[in-house]
């Protein structure tokens, strides 16, 4: 993939043909997966991106993004990495979904722009995931008015010990670390994604980061799901993922307007993401079993307003 100014430069260039218009009527009702950080929404993507009728760029957007300097963060003293409404100007938005129409396939791999004419289809329909979107609801409902959510949450426990896993292997190897100079931060890097209020953890353990990173994440998500009419947000969870794949992944196919399946995982294990630190251990959690417990507080709302959906 050419780097971040060449991709933008390229998906001008090659959708210069198009007018912003058409652009915008040739990506209709993205399906954009929204979750806090480690909720598995990698292997979700991973089997989502292969039903039949959606389209991906592959992977995450960092790429696309990155091409945007003002899109880095909220503003520039860092307040968060939440985009909204005012960042979506009429430019923006219409390089940002140039951008993902150039780099487009098919369940097949199959690249839009590179299809016979007879081939290509009149619109397709995006599937995106990248962290920060949880944050950005708003600002890619602008870019992507006809959007729809895919909300995928997974036990607190069970996602905060995950987020504690990474944190200590990103401050230790840079691996997952998204701000490395986060001006104000008292550690060598912030990993994932920047949610308000993040100075409050200046001073605090890996566990009570790990615990607002997932209690604020949840809540901005559910926050803006609010707001949208029912039927553009669909809520799944990690454990009823694992458990039935083929259903999950039948009800989110039609969620989407996609089909289904083209063959069952009905008693196979689903394979392990690429972000995947070691293999899944229902007990895995119980190793920060205290820490976890010790940040309740955090959590414990969010987790009980998640539990109420």
């Amino acid at each position: 993939m050419p780097g971040p100014r060449d991709l933008l430069t390229t998906a001008l260039t090659v959708t210069q043909s198009l007018s912003s218009a058409d652009v915008a009527s040739l990506i209709r009702e993205p399906a954009i997966i929204v979750s806090a950080p480690r909720s598995g929404s990698s292997v979700l993507f991973e089997q989502m991106r292969v039903l039949p009728g959606l389209w991906s760029i592959g992977g995450e957007s960092h790429s696309i993004f990155n091409a945007f300097p003002h899109l880095r963060a909220e503003n520039a003293a860092m307040d968060s990495g939440s985009l909204t409404e005012q960042h979506a100007d009429e430019e923006t938005c219409d390089r940002l979904r140039r951008c993902f129409l150039f780099l487009l396939s098919d369940h097949q791999g199959r690249l839009l722009g590179r299809l016979p004419a007879h081939e290509r289809p009149t619109h397709a329909t995006l599937l995106e995931k990248t962290p920060r979107n949880a944050l950005n609801i708003p600002f890619l409902l602008r870019v992507f008015p006809s959007a729809r959510f895919v909300f995928l949450h997974r036990d607190p426990r069970h996602n905060i010990a995950s987020l504690i896993e990474a944190w200590t292997v990103g401050l230790q190897t840079g691996r997952f670390v998204t701000f490395p100079q986060l001006p104000g931060w008292d550690r060598e890097g912030w990993c994932f994604l920047l949610p308000p209020g993040w100075r409050r953890m200046r001073g605090k353990s890996i566990a009570e980061i790990a615990a607002f990173q997932w209690a604020a994440t949840n809540s901005i998500i559910m926050d803006e799901c609010q707001k949208l009419a029912p039927d553009r947000c669909a809520t799944v969870t990690y454990e009823a993922f694992i458990d039935d794949p083929d259903s999950v992944l039948k009800s989110l196919a039609e969620f989407a307007g996609a089909q289904g399946p083209d063959r069952s995982m009905s008693g196979e294990a689903l394979p392990l993401s690429r972000t995947t630190l070691t293999p899944p251990d229902p007990d895995k959690w119980r190793k920060h079993e205290d820490a976890i417990e010790a940040a309740r507080e955090e959590w414990g709302p969010v987790a009980d307003r998640l539990a109420a959906l």
